[in-house]
């Protein structure tokens, strides 16, 4: 899987994911200042009887739905491309949530459990590099310049 904005691909090697859980923690630590990777905004899908992890985040898609589909404004386009939720406009209603074709599972935007808002991956907006793949210890997770073409 490929996940783009406008100037970085973050790339997924699921191969090498060994579901340590340290792109939650990093996510979760970043965001909401705790390590609770029930606060992360990328989650890790762990079948350990198969040794199969599957990490869900958002992708940051070229047909933002999440966007057309909030009524408040909530969903915006930052600067690096990113679209994200205003957590300050954001009301709580779920439609960015179901119009987003890739949700199928509620793991790539979802409430937050105690603000009663929806949140999803921002891509870490206003750091150099994503937290998750600063700290992913295999690079299952890694950054790179977008190649257009």
């Amino acid at each position: 899987m490929v996940y783009t904005e406008s100037k970085t691909i973050i790339t997924l090697n699921p191969k090498v994911c060994r579901g340590c859980g340290l792109c939650e923690l990093a996510c979760s630590l970043t965001h909401e200042n705790e390590c609770n990777p029930s606060l992360s905004r990328i989650r890790v899908v762990k079948d350990r009887d198969n040794y199969k992890f599957e990490l869900n985040l958002c992708l940051q898609c070229a047909v933002h739905r999440c966007k057309e589909a909030c009524e408040k404004g909530a969903v915006k386009e930052m600067a690096n491309g990113a679209y994200v939720i205003d957590e300050k406009l954001c009301v709580g209603c779920g439609s960015c949530a179901e119009a987003c074709p890739f949700n199928s599972n509620g793991l790539v935007i979802f409430p937050h459990t105690s603000k009663g808002i929806y949140v999803k991956c921002d891509l870490c907006v206003g750091r150099s590099k994503p937290a998750c793949v600063e700290v992913c210890p295999t690079e299952a997770l890694a950054s790179k310049p977008h190649e257009e073409g």
